[in-house]
């Protein structure tokens, strides 16, 4: 299984150099530790490094993804498996393909975007900061692309790094990993 870059052309964080302001940050919100044998905090998720526990480096830093062998429909369901697995929920769930055949005649492959939510990292979040609850939930993506399946997960501190906040940032980081996890069992 090999990884392959996020290709959405609209996607990243202008503005916001390489890292999207994570190099910049200072104290706890600093990720720490990192996987074991890596190094600490994202410095190493620059230029060379082999992205995610093995998986090829993506080429965007604002998304972790994934092909998988299996086809489209068991791949979304056993990300929905792997996710109760780690207490989340799939809060929504939208077809992108299908919404695009209804409302633009526009015919593509498969693809889905999954909400998922877990109510003790949420809580967590919200009562760090309540507008927090506007990165909510963690998406998910699993689609066709030339008849591969694709998992692609939006990071987590990405998205929360533009709060600067070190709080929601280390609670983002959690969610990270286990959401991470997730991408590379399926």
């Amino acid at each position: 299984m090999k990884g392959e870059m996020n290709e959405m052309e609209n996607g990243g964080m202008k503005g916001h150099g390489k890292m999207g302001g994570m190099k910049r940050m200072k104290g706890k919100g600093k990720m720490k530790g990192g996987c074991k044998g890596h190094g600490k905090g994202m410095e190493g998720m620059g230029k060379g490094h082999h992205g995610m526990h093995g998986m090829e480096e993506p080429k965007k830093e604002y998304a972790y993804v994934r092909e998988v062998e299996t086809g489209f429909d068991e791949t979304v369901a056993r990300v929905k498996e792997e996710l109760k697995k780690e207490g989340f929920g799939v809060l929504s769930e939208v077809r992108v393909d299908q919404l695009f055949k209804e409302k633009l005649n526009l015919d593509m492959e498969p693809y889905v975007i999954l909400g998922a939510c877990n109510p003790k990292f949420s809580s967590e979040l919200i009562g760090i900061d309540i507008n927090s609850g506007t990165f909510l939930p963690c998406n998910l993506v699993v689609y066709v692309k030339d008849g591969k399946t694709y998992v692609s997960l939006l990071l987590p501190t990405k998205a929360m790094s533009i709060t600067g906040n070190d709080e929601l940032l280390e609670v983002a980081a959690k969610v990270e990993e286990i959401l991470g996890d997730i991408v590379k069992r399926i």
